[in-house]
């Protein structure tokens, strides 16, 4: 990755993470997702660009480097122009897209802000723009990537503890030893 790289933002993630109490509910929840998202891939409503736009607005809220990186990537590869999704990762989605793009984009921003507890309001204007189908379409994409980076960011907050913990652990060992070099006549 380099300093332009527009995913160099999430370098140090500070983002939601799972706890004990959350992570089954989510698995459930994304197990039962899976279908929703090969059906939505495969019938095309929503384009390879737009999906990608879509779960970089999640991750931008959620700050999910590894997410970041790869979707920025995926969406290079979908000639989604690198400034769209700098402006998207910034969670400038007004600036980044159009307004046939933009509700979606709105939703997943507000779908990852209310801890994937949207509004009935919010659901149903999705509907409104984008009809029954292409809006579950939408949500199937979200709540994907909203799985994605939660498991991201506790992968990240779970090695960082274990680093710490490593750290700790070390220095008292050295302590210990140091201690002992100095009382122990034979050391």
């Amino acid at each position: 990755m380099t300093a332009d790289d527009p995913a160099t933002a999430f370098e140090r993630s500070r983002g939601a993470t799972f706890t004990w109490r959350t992570i089954g509910p989510h698995l459930v929840q994304f197990l039962r997702n899976l279908p929703r998202v090969r059906r939505a891939k495969k019938a095309g409503r929503v384009s390879d660009a737009f999906a990608e736009k879509i779960m970089l607005a999640v991750t931008a809220v959620n700050e999910c480097p590894y997410c970041a990186r790869y979707h920025a990537d995926l969406a290079a590869d979908a000639d989604v122009p690198r400034e769209t999704v700098r402006e998207i990762l910034e969670n400038d989605v007004e600036t980044a897209v159009d307004d046939e793009e933009l509700p979606a984009l709105q939703f997943a921003q507000h779908y990852a802000e209310s801890n994937a507890d949207p509004d009935e309001v919010a659901l149903e204007e999705l509907y409104a723009v984008y009809g029954r189908q292409t809006g579950e379409d939408v949500l199937a994409y979200v709540r994907a990537i909203y799985f994605g980076n939660l498991l991201g960011n506790t992968y990240d907050a779970v090695r960082a503890s274990l680093s710490s913990f490593g750290r700790s652990l070390r220095t008292r060992l050295e302590r210990a030893r140091s201690s002992l070099e100095r009382r122990c006549p034979l050391c």
